[in-house]
């Protein structure tokens, strides 16, 4: 069957993040003049020792006595001996990127402590494996576009009373035809492979906080969960690099058609159906999430009224009414309004409603939401 194919392009707007599952620690990463972060292979250290004794013996001591900052300062001595950057360790290096400044902070205030303690932890990004890039998944791409069309049908739907008490599987089943397996999913006519970006300053490490607004409409931390995490930079946490990811995407029209049980709806998943359902859909939550929780806040908040203005820039259809441009909100943190349907058949419902807080990454002092994209589809 003829596949229509196109070129995807991924340009992050805030910072994003996909985890891989692992949490490194000061024994997988160290920081070089409180700015540089810089991970490294402990295994190819221990192969690049193995046959001086010396060495060797300095890190059987550490490592069997219980002591894990020996242990942690016995591989940063590996890494960058010294201290010295002239003399870097780069058979060792996996990656390196730049560090926020409370980052820094909190890593050299807690130098000292031990390695394993949680406070230390950083989630990892998604790498591929060969190339050590920073990667979005085809799959991550492709289901938050999921879940714009799905909400786009769910507009249109006519007999929405006969969905709201059902389970997320049937609801997408009712809403796309009634398939009966994966065989038979207009989706799997969508295919995005994986998006890399260069490993050379797109990335940075810094701090996610859970934060709500206060009684004067300050945001303040909600509890003490901090997390440090790694992330692609996007366009408003970094001027000095522009941030982008080439990803190939691919359409069987002749696969994709829908129609809705009452045959009132029976369209093609094209890629214009893809960018009106990704604008209104994120668009919409946003301008509704904007309204409930940023608008009336009074600090650290410059960076999502910058956000506010790009996004309506890009998506909305009465400021630019042609486009091959769409956003989406991918990664961990996109909140949960983004992420399932409408509130109204949102299951299972919060018994005291949703978003009394956010996840938001410090940007030096601005706080900005996770994972908003502008993606534009070209011709091959």
């Amino acid at each position: 069957m003829e596949k229509e194919k196109y070129i995807l392009k991924v340009e992050p707007i805030t910072c994003v993040h996909i985890g891989n599952g692992d949490e490194l620690t000061p024994l997988d990463y160290m920081l070089v003049k409180s700015k540089q972060y810089v991970v490294y292979d402990s295994d190819v250290i221990l192969q690049q020792i193995a046959g001086n004794k010396e060495k060797f013996t300095i890190f059987d001591r550490a490592s069997t006595s219980n002591n894990m900052i020996k242990l942690q300062d016995f591989f940063h001595n590996e890494i960058l001996p010294n201290n010295d950057t002239n003399r870097f360790n780069y058979g060792a290096l996996k990656y390196l990127c730049h560090v926020t400044k409370e980052f820094a902070e909190n890593y050299n205030h807690n130098e000292k402590t031990d390695p394993l303690e949680n406070g230390r932890f950083v989630q990892q990004m998604y790498h591929n494996e060969r190339t050590g890039q920073p990667v979005i998944p085809g799959s991550s791409l492709k289901g938050s576009i999921r879940t714009a069309i799905l909400n786009g049908l769910l507009d249109e739907y006519t007999m929405v009373s006969n969905l709201k008490n059902l389970k997320d599987d049937k609801m997408q089943k009712e809403l796309l035809g009634k398939y009966k397996d994966a065989k038979q999913d207009p989706f799997r006519a969508v295919e995005i492979a994986d998006c890399s970006f260069e490993g050379k300053g797109t990335q940075m490490v810094g701090l996610i906080k859970n934060v709500k607004k206060g009684k004067d409409n300050e945001l303040e931390e909600h509890n003490t969960s901090t997390l440090q995490a790694e992330v692609i930079k996007g366009e408003l946490c970094s001027k000095e690099t522009s941030v982008l990811g080439i990803a190939n995407m691919r359409l069987n029209s002749e696969l994709t058609r829908i129609e809705l049980p009452e045959k009132v709806i029976s369209k093609k998943i094209t890629k214009e159906v893809i960018i009106k359902s990704c604008n209104s859909f994120y668009l919409k939550t946003f301008k509704e999430d904007y309204n409930k929780f940023y608008k009336d806040a009074v600090d650290k908040v410059d960076s999502i009224t910058q956000l506010h203005k790009k996004l309506k820039e890009i998506a909305d259809p009465q400021i630019n009414p042609q486009t091959n441009s769409f956003i989406i909100k991918v990664g961990r943190w996109s909140q949960v309004e983004y992420v399932t349907y409408g509130h109204d058949f949102r299951n299972p419902k919060a018994k005291k409603g949703w978003g009394g807080t956010r996840w938001l990454f410090n940007n030096d002092g601005q706080y900005l939401p996770l994972g908003w994209c502008k993606c534009t589809i070209e011709e091959t």
